[in-house]
């Protein structure tokens, strides 16, 4: 459970220190010392209180004192640095002294620095704490340097984790190549940006990507889509029309959803492969097909064709170089990399002053399954950013599923499905995203009905306030 995002307070802003001492005098003294000195402070009688102070605030600085009841300094050492790692941490005690075992001991854990009590001198405590908060502020912004080069430095893909970096080094191979590349994953896994990706680092970066979903439209009218066809093939066909593949000459055609083509199209496709040539439909002469082909498909292509759904020649033609993206539950931190990067976005789109996330709501955010990939999480910031009344997204802000960690929310009365289970019952073409918005804007329908289509009553009956309403109603065009 690892904190993230927010950038160290700035200069000029107020930073926040937890004091967490179990002797009321010190703590009443060391809050007059820091408020005096322009901290915001928070105080905690023991380690067992101070431990739920940072699952829940924003801090700068833990001053602690060692010896306590319940969860000693040391403990509570650790707790931070397992939720909040870039929180400045300092121990005080009248026992230990630097070179002292226990202070080595602390150390090691990732303590920033030992006062001893009573303090010598109180101006030299907040000039090292300013010189420790000054020194975080200057490592952050070194690492958002690097982070943004690293973020944007490959065709807009966010990732660290090791599966991640194993497919940059594939695509940077196959880059070089005019191979056709099948890409495999889950739904909402980012194919799309990895065949942009491969387009935009290749020799064809300046020709065109032409992107069409083989499972969004019926056979004839996606082989007009494809290949184009000429005036009186068919019934409305008044004029010539130029194809996908014809717009795309010298660039990339991008094929998303190939586990859906229809049989007969499979064939066309193959021929289109192997001959690299294509004809319009209702046309005789043969064009060169200039393009390269990326494919990609969230099935099984393997059992298809044991199923004899899928031809097995075109999965050999298609499946030259394979590129498998892994799901977000698989990717480690890139969860909150990712989380970081589209809240900075769409706070940027909305106006919004929201810098980062509350330890408990990165938590939850590491914590959950993904069943709807990086797609699901982008909803989820998005959803956070126009909620959040304040400067960095709480756990409150998230949605009841993320702050359970169960994905198999129930979707209607009377004992009704999950939403994994529809997933599952719906088949290789349910479309997670949809149905999640389908679901949102039923029930925003139907408390509309209920309240005699005044909102802030609608907005009563499904325990939202009436900002929150709002912004739902206006996403779905509710009146």
């Amino acid at each position: 459970m690892t904190r993230t995002g927010p950038a160290p307070a700035a200069q000029g802003d107020k930073p926040r220190i937890l004091i967490v001492d179990d002797e009321q005098s010190m703590r009443e003294w060391m809050n007059l010392l820091f408020q005096r000195d322009g901290f915001d402070v928070l105080i905690a009688e023991d380690g067992v209180a101070a431990r739920d102070l940072v699952t829940r605030e924003y801090l700068d600085v833990v001053l602690t004192d060692i010896r306590m009841p319940r969860l000693d300094g040391v403990q509570l050492l650790k707790a931070v640095r397992s939720l909040s790692p870039d929180v400045v941490v300092l121990m005080m005690t009248a026992h230990w002294t630097q070179d002292s075992t226990e202070w080595a001991e602390a150390r090691g854990l990732g303590a920033d620095a030992l006062f001893e009590k009573p303090f010598r001198d109180v101006n030299l405590v907040t000039m090292q704490v300013r010189q420790l908060l000054e020194s975080r502020r200057l490592r952050h912004e070194n690492a958002v340097l690097r982070q943004t080069t690293a973020d944007q430095g490959f065709a807009g893909i966010i990732g660290r984790s090791p599966a991640m970096l194993d497919v940059f080094r594939l695509v940077e191979t196959v880059c070089r190549t005019n191979s056709t590349v099948l890409i495999t994953g889950e739904s909402g896994t980012g194919k799309e940006l990895v065949a942009r990706a491969i387009h935009t680092l290749s020799l064809r970066r300046g020709q065109p990507f032409v992107a069409v979903n083989c499972g969004a439209m019926p056979e004839a009218l996606l082989e007009s889509e494809l290949f184009g066809h000429v005036r009186g093939a068919f019934t409305g066909a008044d004029k010539d029309k130029k194809g996908l593949f014809e717009a795309a000459d010298g660039g990339t055609v991008f094929l998303d959803e190939i586990g859906e083509m229809a049989p007969t199209m499979q064939v066309k496709l193959l021929r289109v492969l192997q001959e690299r040539t294509y004809r319009r439909v209702g046309g005789t002469s043969e064009s060169p097909a200039n393009i390269r082909l990326i494919a990609a498909t969230n099935r099984e292509l393997p059992k298809l064709v044991a199923e004899g759904k899928f031809r097995e020649d075109l999965f050999y033609r298609l499946n030259v170089i394979p590129v498998a993206l892994p799901p977000l539950r698989e990717r480690g931190d890139d969860v909150l990399l990712i989380a970081q990067h589209v809240l900075a976005k769409y706070a940027r789109e909305m106006g919004r002053a929201i810098e980062g996330f509350l330890p408990a709501a990165a938590a939850a955010l590491r914590a959950y399954p993904w069943p709807g990939n990086v797609r699901e999480l982008e909803n989820v910031i998005e959803r956070a950013v126009a909620l959040e009344t304040t400067s960095r997204v709480q756990l409150a802000t998230l949605p009841e599923n993320l702050r359970t960690g169960r994905p198999a929310t129930p979707v209607g009365g009377n004992g009704g499905t999950s939403l994994h289970a529809d997933a599952e019952a719906a088949g290789p073409g349910f479309n997670l995203e949809r149905h999640l918005q389908d679901v949102e804007r039923s029930h925003l329908e139907r408390a509309l009905e209920r309240s005699g289509g005044v909102q802030t009553r609608a907005a009563d009956v499904l325990g939202l306030s009436f900002r929150q309403f709002r912004y739902l109603a206006k996403k779905y065009g509710l009146k």
